[in-house]
């Protein structure tokens, strides 16, 4: 432990924990309330909501990971992931759009023409996307934050090499997590929850176009461009600079200005060309 170069005095602090719970329950609060609007104003099931996780858990998540590992089995490729993590991120969403693209297309083939369906579908889409990509990550942020609120961050790092956690492994935490979790400004947990009910918006509307398209109501290249907005939109805010408040929030108003120009176009110009029907 000694060799590691870690500065023990530090440690989580109080605002970077309430943080993290307020953004957690701003995501949670915003998907109740879209659940109770979609099944009580256009009267939504739970099926397409269903079909929807599980196409993106199968079509989204699995897909970009399976793709992920088989890229890491090519020693030049893997080596050029551990140098530089930029290009993992990027390589990563590339796969992660794409197979979001899929997800919604065999969605969109499934799904009746009820409004209902379509959004509850979409909102299933959004859910699995923001359970996998946000939730899981905050949970465990939040429980290391915990830990080393309560016990030191010595005494957690002491734990890591109990567990049987090799050093290089601890230090990859470290780097990765935990110094992210200690020196970076508490506002980045709060703004990265706003960035997932940012693409919980997206995300629904993303899918009511490519259900157009699947019903020919919409030229079929905006399937293709949806999987473009979904790059952009989620690689906005994971290039961002953990430790640097200015670049942190410049690269969060980028975000939020281009969901917002994604979505209003998508409302002008889209949305009124889709026909469903309310049985």
């Amino acid at each position: 432990m000694e060799n590691l170069n870690i500065n023990y005095d530090k440690t989580v602090s109080n605002a970077t924990v309430s943080m993290i719970s307020a953004g957690a329950i701003l995501v949670i609060s915003v998907l109740i309330v879209l659940l109770v609007l979609v099944i009580k104003r256009w009267k939504g099931r739970f099926i397409p909501l269903a079909l929807g996780v599980l196409s993106y858990v199968v079509f989204g998540f699995m897909f970009s990971q399976l793709l992920m590992s088989v890229l890491s089995l090519i020693p030049n490729v893997d080596q050029s992931f551990t140098y530089n993590t930029n290009a993992y991120v990027v390589i990563y969403n590339i796969l992660f759009a794409t197979g979001f693209g899929i997800a919604r297309w065999f969605t969109a083939k499934m799904m009746t023409n009820r409004t209902g369906d379509v959004l509850m579908a979409g909102t299933g889409l959004a859910i699995g996307d923001t359970v996998i990509t946000y939730a899981l990550s905050m949970f465990t942020f939040f429980v290391y934050a915990q830990a080393i609120s309560a016990n030191g961050l010595e005494k957690f790092i002491s734990d890591m090499f109990n567990s049987g956690m090799a050093e290089s492994d601890v230090i990859t935490l470290y780097t990765s997590n935990v110094s992210q979790l200690i020196d970076s400004p508490a506002i980045l947990w709060f703004l990265m929850a706003v960035s997932a009910v940012l693409d919980i918006a997206l995300n629904i509307m993303l899918f009511m176009v490519v259900y157009g398209v699947v019903r020919k109501q919409v030229n079929y290249m905006y399937a293709y461009y949806a999987i473009i907005a979904q790059f952009v939109s989620n690689i906005m805010f994971q290039l961002y600079n953990a430790f640097s408040l200015t670049n942190i929030i410049v690269l969060f108003i980028v975000k939020l200005v281009i969901v917002g120009g994604i979505a209003l176009f998508i409302k002008q110009f889209i949305m009124k060309e889709i026909k469903y029907s309310n049985d």
